[in-house]
Order: structure tokens, then C-alpha cells, then sequence
């Protein structure tokens, strides 16, 4: 019998489908998020927000950011690998598409500079800050692996995570948000993700350490900062999964993640690479979508297949 891309068993087909509609969603909201970055959430007009003024930064209206460069990236680097990518191999792909990559993280950069300086990967350090830069271009992880080998998922997690992000917090953010993205590219709806983040948080808690946040916006008991989400890595998973249960529907949580204010572009970015997947025909209802440029992104639909496939090969594991 055929699968059915809307059943929990989803083909290579349907999987692509959901892939492909992730990285448009999650590009859409990075964009969306762009001209609001690092404002609180009081100076941000929600009328405003789906008109996508041009980013005050001078970026051309509807720019993506290191959010989809990176996480675009990530797909190439586990497509180009047969889904065996190691550290060096994404650190040597970030140096060098780096010049062209707009808004790179702080911890990013010093993962660079250090790499230019020496040649090597960041070397762990108690002073290492759990920044986000890892979870938000993870996902493709969780779309190319499925949810039934969870430890192959955590252990490229570890891998794309350590070429710039070594803190714990970082590491287990990005567990996080992979269990989402392969729960959703198997059919699991936004009601049921916000389990799948606790379940997740679970396990990167026992390893990594407190992920309390995430458990409580899973349980609807998590409140955004009143300042907007920081670049904090644990901060930030709950964040989207905090949106995710208040906002369910992708044309609706992806305003709504950019009016938390802070983070704006990453909190939205990965809401909608988790619900784009869950919900792939929700894109075309984003009536703004025809505003962000992805003219530096084709063949996206042939990258989305790429991962598709790795989902069912055990050349995928680690």
C-alpha cells in the first residue's frame, strides 16, 4: 500500500514535500523576523510586521539572514556527506561562504576567527556561552533523520553543533529543536510537538544539564522575557515551542514569534521549520510570501528530496 504523506508513515515523496515546505517556511520567517531583530517587543507594530519593511540595517527588503545561510548549509553538508558530516566538514563550508553571510553570531564568529588563526575546530571551554547559533541551523538534521534513531540524530547533532557551538545549553538547544523537526516531517501536528520537545528535553537534560524552559513552555507555564528572547540556546528552544502551542498555524506563529521581540528572525525562522513540515500547504496562505528573496537559495526542492532520502538510508548514520 502506498504512503499516504499526511499518515506518520511518510515516504520519500511526501517527506520531500514536507522538507521542501520547511525550508520555504523556515526562510519565510527569518526573513519576517529580519527588519525586527533586537527590539523589545513594545516597539514592534504586529501591522507592520507582515508588511516587511526593509531592515533598517541596510539589507534589501525581504533578506534572509545567517538563519537560512547556515541552515541551507547544513542540508548541503549532510546531502554532500550521504548524512555523515563531521565538524571540520561544515566549519571548512561556513569559513568559506562566511564573507557572504549576513548577521553571523558572536560565538559564530570567534569559531571563525579562531579556524583562520589555527586551522582547528573551537576547543571547549567553562567560559563557552550557550548561544543559539547552533539550534537555529539544525534542522535539516531532524528533517533527514527519522524520529525511530534518535541517537543517529544526537550524534550529528553533537557533530554540526561543536564546529562553532561547544556549551551544553547550545548543544542540547539543537537536540531540541531536530526532535521537532523529524517529529513534524513524519506527520506529528503542532499539538503534538510541544511533547516531542519535552521528550527531547528529557533526555538533553540528563546529558547537557537544566532544560527547564522547554518543559515549561511545553506545559504552557513558560512566559516570553519582557525584554524579547535573548540569544540564550535554552531561551530560544522554548521560545518556539512556546509559540508552537499558542500559535499553532503557520501564518499566524510566525507573526506572533517575531512579536516577542529580541531574537526575532531565529525564534520565527525556526517555528516555521518545524510547522512548514508539519504543514506544508500552510505556506501558501503566507500572503506576504511573494516579499522574501530566495533568489540566493534554488534548487531547494532538490535539496529537500536529497534529505528525503537520507531519512531511509542507513548510509545516514554516523
Amino acid at each position: 500500500m502506498p504512503y499516504d504523506d499526511r499518515s506518520p508513515l511518510i515516504g520519500p515523496a511526501g517527506a520531500a514535500r514536507r522538507i521542501h515546505g520547511a525550508m520555504i517556511a523556515f526562510a519565510a520567517g527569518d526573513a519576517l523576523g529580519v527588519p525586527w531583530e533586537g527590539r523589545p517587543p513594545q516597539s514592534i507594530d504586529p501591522a507592520e510586521v507582515v508588511r516587511l519593511p526593509a531592515p533598517d540595517r541596510g539589507w534589501p527588503r525581504g533578506s534572509t539572514s545567517d538563519d537560512t545561510a547556515q541552515m541551507v548549509l547544513v542540508a548541503r553538508c549532510l546531502a554532500d556527506t550521504d548524512g555523515r558530516p563531521a565538524s571540520m566538514d561544515f566549519l571548512t563550508r561556513l569559513a568559506a561562504a562566511a564573507p557572504g553571510v549576513r548577521g553571523l553570531g558572536p560565538t559564530t564568529r570567534r569559531a571563525l576567527a579562531h579556524f583562520h588563526a589555527t586551522g582547528e575546530l573551537p576547543a571547549p571551554s567553562a567560559g563557552d556561552l550557550p548561544t543559539n547559533g547552533a539550534a537555529m541551523r539544525i534542522a535539516p538534521v531532524g528533517w533527514a533523520v527519522p524520529l525511530h534513531l534518535p541517537e543517529r540524530r544526537r550524534s550529528l547533532c553533537e557533530a554540526l553543533s561543536g564546529a562553532t557551538h561547544r556549551a551544553p545549553g547550545a548543544v542540547a538547544a539543537a537536540c531540541v529543536i531536530a526532535a521537532m523537526a523529524s517529529s513534524a516531517v513524519e506527520g506529528a501536528g503542532a499539538a503534538d510537538l510541544p511533547a516531542a520537545a519535552a521528550a527531547e528535553a528529557r533526555w538533553a537534560a540528563e546529558r547537557y544539564g537544566p532544560m527547564d524552559a522547554v518543559a515549561d513552555a511545553a506545559r504552557g507555564r513558560w512566559s516570553p522575557p519582557p525584554e524579547g528572547v535573548s540569544l540564550d540556546a535554552v531561551e530560544t528552544a522554548a521560545a518556539v515551542v512556546h509559540v508552537i502551542r499558542e500559535a499553532p498555524g503557520l501564518a499566524a506563529a510566525l507573526p506572533y514569534a517575531v512579536s516577542l521581540g529580541g531574537d526575532t528572525d531565529t525564534v520565527a525562522a525556526l517555528a516555521g521549520g518545524v510547522l512548514g513540515a508539519a504543514d506544508p500547504d500552510a505556506v501558501a496562505t503566507l500572503g506576504w510570501l511573494g516579499l522574501v528573496d530566495l533568489g540566493e537559495y534554488p534548487g531547494l526542492g532538490d535539496l529537500a528530496a536529497c534529505l528525503a532520502a537520507l531519512r531511509g538510508t542507513p548510509a545516514a548514520g554516523p
